[in-house]
């Protein structure tokens, strides 16, 4: 009987103890958690209100491009040059360029991620540029029959991509282009027409 006793008397200090060490883990994490978060809380927490009352200008495009990088330099060139959109505008590259815009399943994603340019940088016009052989977002130019089916195809995905913004954002100016590339004995030529 004193065996029984002394062991029970022994579970209930060890139960004690470790309730008291649980609860005093608990509590010391809760305490640094507590401290983290007005720490981070401070740091986190920026003066944006300056900075917006102080900022006099702002970026005028959203330009929205395929990841494809044979197009990738062209594409910078022809922005900043002959759009003359250097150093005014955000750059998304997306693969496949609009066709995650036009399917339904990532529709939604994609246009919030231009709804934050657009809030932030006062965006007022949005450049989309789609291209000849995408292959992420078309399979590439062997997935047509010829090359005008692959530009009437794109640049028909062009027009209910704007279509799209359009109804989203509305103020919204937006241009299409359909980038193309020629291959000669020593250089590529890249060439980007406006779809109207």
């Amino acid at each position: 009987m004193n065996n029984t006793k002394k062991t029970i008397k022994l579970s209930y200090t060890i139960v004690t103890i470790l309730i008291i060490i649980t609860f005093s883990i608990v509590t010391y994490k809760n305490t640094l958690a507590s401290d983290e978060a007005v720490d981070n809380e401070s740091k986190k927490t920026p003066k944006y209100s300056k900075f917006f009352d102080e900022k006099t200008k702002w970026c005028d495009a959203l330009v929205i491009t395929c990841t494809d990088f044979r197009f990738t330099t062209a594409t910078q060139e022809f922005i900043n040059d002959r759009l003359g959109l250097k150093d005014n505008y955000d750059y998304i590259s997306i693969p496949g360029s609009i066709r995650n815009l036009l399917d339904p399943k990532t529709r939604d994603l994609v246009l919030n991620t231009f709804g934050v340019s657009f809030r932030l940088h006062h965006v007022k016009r949005v450049v989309i540029l789609g291209h000849q052989d995408c292959t992420t977002g078309y399979g590439g130019s062997k997935s047509f029959s010829e090359p005008a089916t692959e530009y009437e195809t794109i640049c028909k995905d062009l027009k209910k991509a704007r279509r799209l913004m359009r109804l989203r954002f509305p103020h919204l100016k937006v241009y299409l282009y359909y980038g193309t590339v020629f291959f000669t004995e020593r250089q590529r030529i890249y060439n980007f027409k406006q779809i109207l």
